[in-house]
């Protein structure tokens, strides 16, 4: 018998039933999902929920923050002192000095004005500046008052001598010897304490002999006739002058008469002078150039020259051995070589500017007449009673030079005719 085997499938009609069924299925799940009550809109509605409540939140706590800040601001404020905005304006900044060039004109005030190096320079009231002449401080600036008697800035402390400021010589207010060979100077005394151990009333030698008086040491009784020497009006004065204004002023020429009719009221001339005297008796008539003076009597005039005089703003004086000693010195240091030994370029008595001895735009320092100053000599013989100090070389003798010290009886009056003097001026 055969054995038949049996074959079995998926008949149409299960098969129709379970595509039915997924059918149904898939519809109730996409409605679920996608409905409007389906998980997605649920899960919407769930986040929009949240972020509300998220903001309703915020809101809350961002009131609660400002409130909180502003009972901590009212705290703060009641117990500590907050510093009000400075409202304070800024200085103003410092005024420029003005130059050489604005300072021509007659002063009505002392002033100070700068050269184009950057040198300092005090005009005095009642001065200007001879812009001609010279525009910075090496060549030598000088001044002149009203009635065009001249004058030359002698600087003391740092000097430039070009625009770079690199180039400079430091001039010291003091009194020197000078080398005899080259001219090299050496502070025998400077002027302020605090550059050495002495001071101007300290009495230092130079030579064994000179020295600078700034009390006189004689007793009070002797007689001019004796040659009572005339001491500087003023030492102390001159150098702390010196050292507020930064210099002093040397008379650009030696003197010549001016007016007046005796010794007490004479008034002198630093200007180029248009007659010399032959001898004693010569007329004295304005420009004339004295060569027959006493020490004492130089020293006398000198002073008279701004003596009680509001309208300017400086005192005068017969030139100390300082300021001699310190305007060589600078005199060398803008560069005129052992200036200190030059001798007298005339062998006749010449109007003063006239010889060719200049230097810094100073005229016969070691020409023409030799120059009393109020330096003493202890040197003392019988016809030598009170020495005092002249300097520089003369026509007549041709042995001495510009920083030589040579002395004389301070009451005579030279028959030879070879003495003459220089005022120094200085800042009230």
């Amino acid at each position: 018998m055969r054995n038949i085997k049996e074959k079995r499938g998926i008949t149409l009609i299960t098969l129709v039933v379970t595509i039915v069924v997924i059918l149904i299925l898939a519809g109730v799940t996409i409605n679920v999902t996608l409905g409007e009550n389906g998980i997605l809109n649920k899960s919407k509605e769930a986040a929009d929920r949240m972020n509300s409540l998220v903001k309703e939140d915020e809101a809350e706590l961002n009131e609660l923050l400002d409130e909180l800040n502003e009972t901590m601001d009212n705290n703060w404020n009641s117990n500590i002192e907050i510093p009000e905005e400075n409202t304070t304006p800024e200085p103003d900044p410092e005024p420029e000095v003005p130059k050489i060039e604005d300072a021509t004109d007659i002063q009505g005030e002392t002033v100070q004005v700068e050269d184009e190096y950057g040198n300092k320079v005090t005009v005095p009231k009642g001065f200007g500046i001879v812009e001609e002449e010279g525009t910075t401080v090496p060549e030598g600036i000088v001044v002149q008052d009203k009635d065009g008697n001249q004058f030359v800035w002698i600087p003391v402390g740092r000097v430039y001598k070009d625009n770079t400021r690199t180039n400079y010589s430091d001039i010291q207010l003091g009194r020197y010897s000078f080398d005899r060979t080259n001219g090299t100077p050496t502070v025998v005394q400077a002027a302020y304490t605090e550059e050495n151990i002495y001071n101007y009333e300290r009495l230092e030698k130079i030579n064994s002999y000179y020295q600078e008086y700034s009390v006189r040491d004689d007793p009070e009784g002797t007689s001019d006739s004796k040659g009572k020497n005339a001491i500087a009006k003023d030492l102390e004065g001159f150098v702390n002058s010196v050292k507020s204004n930064g210099g002093y002023y040397l008379a650009r020429y030696e003197a010549s008469y001016g007016s007046g009719n005796n010794v007490s009221n004479y008034k002198p001339l630093s200007k180029v002078s248009t007659k010399v005297m032959s001898n004693s008796s010569t007329p004295l008539t304005e420009g004339t150039l004295w060569c027959h003076i006493k020490q004492i009597d130089a020293a006398k005039i000198a002073r008279n020259m701004y003596n009680n005089d509001d309208s300017v703003g400086v005192e005068s004086d017969l030139v100390n051995s300082y300021a001699w000693d310190t305007a060589i010195v600078f005199i060398q240091e803008m560069g005129v070589t052992n200036y200190a030994n030059k001798t007298s370029v005339n062998s006749n008595l010449i109007n003063t500017g006239k010889t060719g001895d200049k230097a810094c735009n100073i005229f016969d320092m070691a020409s023409n007449l030799a120059e009393w100053t109020t330096e003493n000599s202890t040197y003392k013989v019988d016809i030598y009673y009170n020495c005092c100090t002249f300097r520089g070389d003369n026509y007549r003798y041709g042995q001495g030079y510009t920083a030589n010290r040579s002395s004389d009886n301070a009451g005579y009056c030279f028959s030879t005719g070879y003495t003459n003097f220089r005022i120094v001026a200085y800042i009230k």
